[in-house]
């Protein structure tokens, strides 16, 4: 699907549908004015783990993330496409002769990337719409973890692969789920035994009375992706870890 968040009149719709909880997150915690503590999310892991997500993350400042999110942004050339962009806040960021274009499934998202004057479509990383190709593909703030599955990766890298450019970069930010905490283990083991990698986390949100659909993140340590990468038109080149966190930033450049 690709088309604009907008009324007949032109302008972003004022609520994000009834379904687009995550939307209506992000217009709200954008109407008050992003502070942190104000507007949160459940996460909710298919074995009853939840967690709290601060709408704030959206519209962080660049001094406020990690170092391999800044990093990521830096290497970015040409024609630039974020997925999953959200509120915006990479593409804001951007700077010099780059077009950059986003696209992100949530229609509240997309107005309030839209009310900020970025370019940003509806579409998701496997139907992304008639966006053309790119010389940079960013999937940051963890969006490495689109890849869904192992079932479902060969889809959405192929998808990546029709959206670049010849020798076009794929930027990411990715999480290694390899942990010594008891609650994630366990769980790891529990993929294991179900033929999955141990990584894949099935999860909803919640804000307010709205509740998602289940959907599966892929979390994978660097050699992981590159074993998942085998075979196709990408190739890690480099993983920059971010001390203390799990997260890094994995560099992969297309031979298509």
């Amino acid at each position: 699907m690709n088309e604009t968040a907008c009324t007949p009149t032109g302008k972003p719709p004022h609520d994000a549908t009834p379904d687009d909880g995550y939307g209506a997150l992000l217009r709200d915690a954008h109407a008050a004015g992003p502070r942190r503590g104000t507007h949160l999310q459940i996460i909710e892991r298919d074995d009853g783990f939840v967690s709290i997500e601060d709408a704030y993350r959206y519209f962080t400042r660049p001094d406020e993330w990690l170092p391999v999110e800044r990093q990521a942004v830096a290497l970015a050339t040409g024609r630039v496409l974020d997925i999953g962009c959200a509120a915006g806040r990479h593409m804001l960021a951007l700077t010099g002769d780059h077009e950059t274009v986003g696209i992100d499934p949530s229609p509240g998202a997309v107005a309030v990337a839209r009310e900020q004057g970025l370019d940003v479509r509806i579409g998701t990383v496997t139907q992304p719409g008639d966006v053309g190709t790119f010389d940079t593909l960013l999937m940051l703030g963890g969006n490495l973890g689109l890849l869904g599955s192992r079932e479902q990766a060969p889809d959405v890298l192929d998808s990546l692969t029709r959206l670049a450019r010849q020798g076009a970069r794929l930027l990411a930010i990715g999480h290694d789920p390899h942990t010594a905490a008891p609650e994630h283990r366990t769980y790891h083991q529990r993929n294991r035994e179900h033929g999955r990698l141990p990584g894949q986390v099935r999860m909803r949100v919640r804000y307010k009375t709205w509740t998602s659909e289940w959907f599966d993140r892929l979390l994978l340590s660097p050699d992981e992706l590159r074993h998942l990468l085998s075979g196709t038109a990408w190739t890690l080149q480099t993983a920059t870890r971010s001390p203390g966190t799990g997260f890094y930033l994995a560099e992969m450049t297309c031979s298509r």
